[in-house]
């Protein structure tokens, strides 16, 4: 999902697991197991191709602030600070 949200394209994904936080707004949601919903999320991407390049391009920013190389190393260095400082406690 990230891979598709990195390169700007629609992502149309389930509702499972961390996919709604990780996605938010910025792709299209459906119920698993429900293909109908599947299908009208398919037909909506290519009936608006205007409004589902946006969502890409949202998904793009999204990805680049929250799951970038660059931002999961400022997660990295926080938490690593906080091993190091818990350590130098004990």
């Amino acid at each position: 999902m990230t891979d598709g949200m990195a390169m700007a394209k629609p992502v149309l994904a389930t509702r499972v697991g961390d996919i709604p936080t990780i996605l938010a707004d910025t792709g299209y949601l459906v119920e698993p197991e429900s293909p109908d919903q599947l299908a009208a999320g398919i037909q909506a991407i290519f009936t608006n191709p205007e409004a589902a390049a946006a969502k890409g391009r949202q998904a793009r920013a999204r990805c680049i602030q929250h799951y970038s190389i660059d931002a999961m190393a400022v997660q990295m260095a926080e938490v690593l600070a906080q091993v190091y400082a818990n350590q130098n406690r004990n």
